[in-house]
């Protein structure tokens, strides 16, 4: 493959018109965070240096120095990774044949005198010595770093000019590839003022739906499984500290991973193109792709002022969950200490401990004080659900209202979406991770509408229990969800032999209990905790509804079946979930094996549902005005404006397929807007 480090415009037009001929390229960039450019991120960065400084006895000022340094580094690396705001400083192109590397401010030139490392064997050159009380330099031996001597960087192509003649490219009907490529995209899109378009290919996505099951799918990870190789060679992964590293190994490194992302296209659609179930799974993450690009982009307002007076109503709280444990608690216990839990709840009371009987013990032999442990023993004595409460919100604290403000851009949350986190193909987020956001809670109150706006919630009535309907044709499901029943009552009136009119409130929540244990799995025990009856009870009331539905019992016995014999089950969009342990020899493995399997179908396949829904939605919204800004697994946030509400509600939710029937059986979307998320459920 030819490599060149691009010098000239003449050179990037040649590269535009090679790629062009071949109708597909892989691309990548390099970026930086300007802190210089975010003063509200600098008042950040001057409050944290300013908390650390004060904990320190007698700081020098060499300490403070590298402490400031310590913590913009940390801002500089989340602004390179935030497309919002980084600065892209080099792109690399590839097609067949050919790779381009492309410099566009690079501040570092070659190594004229390499860096010199003393291992404190020798006493260090002049200049680099300790400093004595008296003034004079210390002569004993210690550890120095002179640093290396840099040539100035070669002249270097304008960035607006490069763009502007690579427009042609992003913006056309060619594939653009990348390993994760919402990123690079997204990151040169605030140039152009608009994401490029499609078609997009995620050599992530692609290594995802041909094995799910890498531990990691970065680059380095997904080069050596596929070539058995290190993909940078010895110098290894320099995208953290590109902008410091010598102009000719970032020009080779740059040039690595746009063909890198070249090879592994071409191998893993080899792989995919011949495989009309994988195809298609790749082709609806494919599409789905841009989506998310825009629903990033687009971001979610964030009511910065109820923010930060919810943070001060957090400390009140915790300050008086913090003083009813001391009633019972020893002098200088710490509740976010596990060893001070362990001490308070299980140590001897001569010990000053409550003499409580452990639930079960971690991997080291101590007591286990995790939320599941505290929830059994929360009426063995009143400080559990004290220690309970204070962790619920020290983490409402931490998570959704400390770490998201220095998040918010113009008042703006941009959340990443992942496609390939799950082993189910099932979406997830981070930055924050919106799926962990407790729906009781006061945090979603602090995501609001736009001024003249509101946000509408829609969400799949019981998804993935009207999936397994679909997959498993069991009789009495189908009856239950074409007659517009509620499900749960259905399960208890057929659990309980009596009419749904005569269902109790209790009885709904056994069967509800199991409804959801039938669709992620789990035995008595866990329908026992879910519902407080007897776990002999529990297992009888489960035999009694495989006995009921006859149909969803034997379509299990297929899908394992299925799964033992092939390998792996597939989604309704042919994603596969692969399971060698459904041939474990083990009884345990192969349980669990077993319930995977049907929730991978089960739950892939609400996903499937849901991203053919994101698509839809996305098209029938062009030009309205609203935007689509979450997705948290079936449930759908939008940005409308006031004066289309109405008009737009019955055509959102027949996009997201509400009334929409698959395999005789019926989507059901409920909707409601308000200014506020948690008002519109």
């Amino acid at each position: 493959m030819n490599y060149s480090v691009v010098k000239t415009l003449d050179e990037v037009r040649e590269a535009v018109a090679v790629i062009q001929a071949h109708g597909s390229f892989a691309f990548d960039v390099e970026t930086r965070g300007n802190l210089e450019r975010h003063p509200d991120l600098i008042e950040f960065v001057d409050k944290e240096w300013k908390e650390h400084l004060s904990k320190l006895k007698s700081p020098t000022p060499e300490i403070a120095r590298k402490a400031r340094d310590i913590v913009e580094a940390r801002y500089r690396g989340d602004l390179a990774l935030d497309p919002k705001r980084n600065e892209v400083f080099w792109i690399s192109l590839a097609t067949h044949g050919h790779s381009w590397a492309i410099p566009m401010g690079h501040n570092v030139g070659v190594i004229l005198i390499p860096e010199e490392v003393g291992d404190g064997t020798t006493t260090p050159p002049v200049g680099y010595r300790k400093l004595l009380k008296n003034g004079e330099e210390s002569m004993a031996k210690s550890r120095y770093v002179i640093p290396a001597v840099h040539d100035t960087p070669p002249e270097q192509l304008n960035r607006t000019e490069v763009l502007e003649i690579l427009r042609p490219l992003f913006f056309s009907d060619l594939v653009k590839i990348g390993h994760n490529v919402k990123f690079d995209a997204r990151s040169i899109g605030k140039y152009y003022g608009e994401l490029p378009y499609g078609p997009f290919a995620d050599t992530i996505l692609m290594q995802h739906i041909v094995d799910e099951n890498l531990i990691s799918y970065s680059m380095e990870n997904v080069v050596k499984n596929i070539y058995k190789t290190n993909s940078h060679g010895r110098e290894g992964k320099l995208g953290a500290i590109i902008d410091k590293v010598p102009f000719d190994k970032a020009a080779r490194y740059v040039h690595l991973d746009a063909r890198w992302t070249w090879l592994l296209y071409t191998h893993l659609w080899r792989k995919i193109g011949s495989q009309t179930d994988l195809l298609s799974a790749f082709e609806l993450d494919s599409k789905v792709l841009r989506v998310l690009m825009q629903m990033e982009d687009n971001g979610i307002l964030v009511d910065s002022r109820a923010l930060k007076k919810l943070g001060k109503e957090l400390d009140t709280k915790l300050r008086e969950i913090i003083l009813g444990i001391s009633e019972y608690s020893f002098i200088g216990f710490n509740p976010d200490s596990n060893p001070h839990k362990q001490a308070l709840l299980f140590n001897k009371k001569r010990e000053g401990g409550l003499a409580l009987k452990p639930v079960k013990k971690t991997a080291k032999g101590a007591p286990s004080v995790d939320e599941e442990s505290l929830q059994k023993l929360k009426t063995q004595h009143p400080v559990v659900p004290l220690l309970l409460e204070y962790s619920e919100t020290q983490k409402l604290k931490t998570t959704y209202v400390e770490s998201l403000i220095p998040k918010l851009n113009q008042s703006k949350l941009h959340p990443s979406f992942h496609l390939h986190r799950t082993a189910t193909g099932r979406l997830s987020s981070s930055n924050p991770n919106l799926q962990n956001i407790p729906r009781s809670s006061s945090i979603r109150s602090l995501f609001v509408a736009p001024e003249g706006h509101q946000l509408l919630v829609a969400d799949y009535d019981q998804i993935e229990l009207r999936v397994m309907a679909m997959f498993s044709q069991d009789k009495q499901m189908v009856r239950i969800f074409n007659n517009n029943e509620d499900i749960h009552t259905g399960a208890a009136a057929l659990l309980f032999k009596k009419p749904q009119s005569e269902v109790t409130d209790e009885e709904r929540q056994i069967g509800k209990g199991v409804n959801f244990l039938t669709a992620y799995g789990g035995g008595p025990h866990k329908l026992a905790n879910l519902t407080g009856i007897e776990v002999d009870d529990a297992r009888n009331m489960i035999d009694q509804y495989y006995k009921q539905f006859s149909g969803l019992t034997e379509w299990k016995r297929r899908i394992i079946e299925i799964g033992r014999r092939t390998g792996y089950v597939s989604t309704i969009s042919g994603r596969r979930r692969r399971l060698t342990d459904l041939s474990s020899s083990d009884d345990f493995t192969r349980s669990r094996a077993e319930r995977q399997a049907v929730n991978a179908v089960v739950q892939g396949s609400a996903a499937d549902i849901c991203k053919q829904a994101m698509i839809d939605i996305a098209e029938m919204l062009k030009g309205t005005g609203a935007n689509l800004l979450v997705q948290v697994h079936d449930e759908l946030v939008v940005s409308v404006p006031e004066d289309i509400l109405e008009d737009l509600k019955p055509k959102f939710i027949t996009a997201m397929g509400h009334d929409r029937i698959i395999d005789g059986v019926p989507l059901l979307v409920s909707c409601d807007s308000a200014y506020s998320w948690a008002d519109a459920k």
